[in-house]
């Protein structure tokens, strides 16, 4: 069976979602909505697809069964309740929504109608964070003291939503999924530093049961583009970069033995652990094309997805929690 889709909204994460929909065989690309029309003529020819500048063009016409939304977070919460409301199914950018009242409007809306509805969260879908996410059900980092995840890089700010939106959304929810919980307490210290109504620069923390704390700072303004994720545990510890999918697991730590005195640097050394350092091999996939090729399959074979409606308000909830500090 192949999914006929429509793509509204073709600016940068756009392109890449009409890129891969049309690289799939279980996938048929009908038609891209966007305002843009020199975008869409290019989109036209590259692809041979019919474009248009109204959504409403994709959500009235009964071939396309579902959307990809890639539009601006602030648009998301009218689009997607106007294409469930079509009867389409929804696959949507994250955030699902800019408040969690609207989000669990969708997903009583998504229900009513017996529609799919999935939020991207991609990082859900990178092989480097399944696998890390393996290990520590197998138990090879024993206790998990803390995480911490840096997101920065160098790019205009929103209009829409602060940093903490945008950025740490995608690590506070990797945090909850290799955890398969959600924070009891969370705090956060952030700063505006250009003329933007919202923050561009914050660091997040959260604590779970288990006394395990996980913190994340993300920036618009730094001059590197840095994905990282550390996980440091009670036997071990691991590195993964976002960016390269490399995962590098340490077999290094500090032996307790605190009651002892250290007359040399060399007797100090004595205390920490050095154990073999590897990086366990992980299969190379595009994350996004993980993601629609998930979405695809819930749809045509009535199942549900891995970040559905519900699990797009808890993070909502919890940037809220983060936000209100």
């Amino acid at each position: 069976m192949v999914l006929n889709i429509g793509v509204i909204g073709a600016g940068v994460w756009g392109k890449n979602h009409i890129r891969v929909i049309s690289e799939i065989g279980s996938a048929n690309l009908i038609r891209v909505a966007d305002l843009e029309e020199n975008s869409l003529n290019g989109l036209s020819k590259t692809f041979k697809i019919d474009v248009t500048k109204d959504y409403k063009d994709i959500l009235n016409d009964s071939e396309i069964e579902a959307v990809s939304i890639c539009t601006p977070a602030s648009t998301h919460y009218k689009i997607i309740k106007d294409a469930l409301e079509a009867g389409k199914h929804v696959l949507v950018e994250k955030p699902l929504a800019l408040n969690s009242k609207d989000g669990e409007e969708l997903v009583e809306l998504a229900k009513d109608k017996g529609r799919i509805l999935m939020v991207g969260h991609i990082f859900r879908f990178n092989p480097g964070v399944l696998r890390l996410k393996e290990e520590i059900k197998k138990g090879t980092f024993g206790k998990i003291y803390f995480m911490y995840g840096s997101r920065m890089g160098l790019m205009t700010p929103r209009p829409d939503c602060g940093v903490i939106f945008d950025f740490a959304l995608h690590d506070i929810d990797t945090f909850c999924f290799l955890l398969d919980d959600l924070p009891i307490e969370v705090n956060r210290v952030s700063n505006s530093y250009t003329r933007s109504k919202f923050e561009d620069v914050g660091f997040v923390t959260l604590k779970f049961k288990g006394n395990i704390l996980a913190n994340v700072g993300v920036s618009w303004l730094s001059p590197v583009k840095v994905r990282e994720l550390w996980l440091v545990g009670e036997k071990k510890s691991a590195k993964l970069d976002y960016l390269t999918q490399e995962l590098e697991i340490f077999d290094r730590g500090i032996e307790e033995r605190f009651e002892e005195r250290y007359e040399s640097f060399g007797a100090f050394k004595l205390i920490t652990r050095q154990g073999d350092d590897y990086k366990p091999r992980i299969e190379n996939k595009e994350p996004l094309k993980e993601e629609i090729l998930h979405f695809i399959d819930c749809v045509i074979n009535n199942k549900k997805p891995i970040v559905d409606g519900k699990v797009g308000v808890e993070i909502i909830k919890i940037l809220e929690r983060v936000i209100e500090k």
